[in-house]
């Protein structure tokens, strides 16, 4: 298997520098090469679930308002913005300069089209979620409602109203999350499935257009000249090259070939740190995994109390994933802001189990006595299950769970092994026992954390549902005051956490691989990085 990795790595690597060398030859434009991930499943805004689709979709596309290097909230296609009746009314002004990539101005109706579009309950879309706070979106998402009532309309060509359910302040952040982006209605609406994959049809109002995608190689973007800011974005060119195995990026990198890539190797990463090949990046997002509630023993809350106990979390960050990964017993990660204050969310309550080493043995204890409560003692009779993931170092972290569970619980797990974009259609059909996750919020709130186990939310793939959670967590987006509204969070967290709604493993951090002659790429704190500034230092 390894001479089969070392082939393809060698020949993917040849490929990528008969295609850098070529451009060379052509051209002395600004050209970087980069990659952060394999294939996506879509570049589409309305239906992507992953985030190096994102990635794609933020050069491409850009909203109302956008994040600047620091994380700062400053205007995109909206030069100014105003709030009124308790933050619940928005009014945006687009620039008269906004264009798409075939130089048709950008509209007010472009968003209107857009949003309505990803509410509506046919789009299947993982984060229509996010779109909750504009008034009837709720309804809508659930089907109860026809798309054309969400309360967003243009006033004119430029002015773009919008009114929410319950005042949210924090809007303009979370508008920048690409489930905001515009669209043009008359290029998705001849061709949804399709439109965006070819350049023709591919029509942004972004940094950057299309050039070319060749599925399962690279994705080519050139810069946007009809863009209102094209002047500021420094990258002529950038190829993405489509690479899924860490190590194949690992030696591009270091060969040259590429110059950054969104992960590193485990056993590699300090090692990659220390000759600055490595770097750590603010990161905000949990790594957990889903079980399917509706299948037995996964139904029994006992079961899956048992399965996170016995799961060493402390073994995991400092022997196998070894970049300061932080043991995850709670949804909200640390550093998400909580609803009454800047404080963080976590500091009311850090953990709900130990995750600490000398505490483990206790956990065990623990899971053992709640696993023959739900009829299962010493493993009697639990059925062998099958766990999903994709390859990588989720394999080696599934690995080591397997062996937990079978130590400590006498418990059988499968491990299956599936490409990415196989990975997130398999989660989404719910064909699966367990099967493993991540989640990066998109905006500082533990709403965009809590939510993942909502009712009916497209991305709770397991299937959870609690009628007290989603109520206090409908209450929480009404409460009068910010510190009801922080209460009712925490309770909701707490009631899920009783539940076990799903099995959190630790919280990330970001370490990427960087060549040292690629400079000012944009590292947003929800891995959303932008190589719009990006500039490679030539020798």
């Amino acid at each position: 298997m390894k001479k089969i990795i070392i082939l393809f790595s060698i020949i993917f690597i040849l490929l990528i520098s008969c295609n850098k060398e070529n451009s060379d030859i052509k051209n002395n434009l600004n050209e970087i090469t980069v990659s952060v991930g394999p294939e996506p499943q879509s570049i589409d805004p309305t239906i992507n679930s992953a985030i190096d689709a994102m990635i794609y979709t933020t050069h491409l596309f850009e909203n109302l308002t956008i994040k600047d290097e620091n994380g700062n909230i400053i205007p995109g296609t909206a030069e100014s913005w105003i709030s009124s009746n308790n933050n619940t009314i928005y009014i945006f002004n687009i620039r008269s300069n906004a264009k798409w990539t075939d130089g048709v101005p950008v509209r007010a109706n472009d968003f209107v089209y857009a949003w309505k579009r990803i509410v509506d309950p046919k789009s299947g879309s993982s984060y229509s979620i996010y779109l909750d706070v504009i008034k009837n979106a709720h309804d809508i998402i659930l089907g109860n409602m026809d798309k054309d009532k969400l309360s967003v309309k243009a006033l004119d060509d430029n002015t773009l109203y919008v009114e929410l359910e319950y005042p949210v302040p924090y809007f303009p952040e979370l508008i920048t999350h690409t489930s905001y982006t515009p669209l043009r209605e008359d290029i998705v609406s001849k061709n949804e499935d399709g439109w965006t994959l070819s350049a023709e049809t591919m029509i942004g109002n972004g940094a950057f257009k299309l050039v070319k995608w060749e599925h399962d190689l690279r994705i080519t973007m050139q810069k946007n000249t009809n863009y209102w800011n094209y002047e500021s974005v420094k990258p002529d060119i950038i190829n993405f090259e489509l690479i899924d195995d860490v190590n194949t990026a690992m030696a591009g990198i270091l060969n040259e070939d590429i110059y950054f890539y969104k992960t590193t190797p485990p056993n590699d990463r300090e090692r990659l740190i220390k000759e600055g090949i490595a770097k750590v990046v603010p990161n905000i997002s949990l790594y957990f995994y889903e079980v399917d509630h509706r299948k037995k023993p996964f139904n029994d809350a006992r079961v899956r109390k048992a399965i996170s106990l016995a799961i060493d979390r402390d073994y995991i960050v400092n022997t196998i994933m070894k970049a300061g990964e932080i043991p995850a017993a709670a949804i909200v990660p640390y550093d998400i802001k909580d609803a009454d204050s800047n404080n963080d969310f976590r500091i009311k309550k850090r953990e709900y189990f130990s995750t600490k080493k000398e505490d483990y043995q206790k956990n065990v204890e623990e899971a053992k006595k709640l696993l023959a409560d739900a009829g299962y003692p010493n493993g009697d009779n639990f059925p062998v299950f099958e766990f999903i993931t994709n390859p990588g170092f989720h394999i080696t972290v599934a690995e080591s769970i397997q062996n937990m569970l079978k130590k400590h619980l006498n418990i059988d797990m499968v491990i299956k092994q599936e490409e990415w974009a196989v990975l997130l259609q398999t989660r989404r059909d719910g064909n699966f026992d367990m099967a493993r996750q991540g989640w990066v919020g998109g905006y500082n709130n533990p709403v965009a954390f809590l939510s993942l186990v909502k009712s009916g939310y497209v991305l709770n793939e397991g299937r959870y549902s609690n009628s007290n959670f989603d109520e206090t967590l409908r209450l929480a987006s009404i409460s009068k005051s910010d510190s009801e509204r922080s209460i009712y969070l925490h309770k909701a967290e707490d009631i899920a956490m009783n539940d076990m709604a799903i099995i959190p493993i630790f919280y990330y951090t970001g370490t990427v691989m960087q060549s040292p002659k690629l400079t000012n790429v944009i590292y947003d704190i929800f891995s959303i990085y932008n190589f719009k500034n990006a500039e490679i230092i030539r020798e």
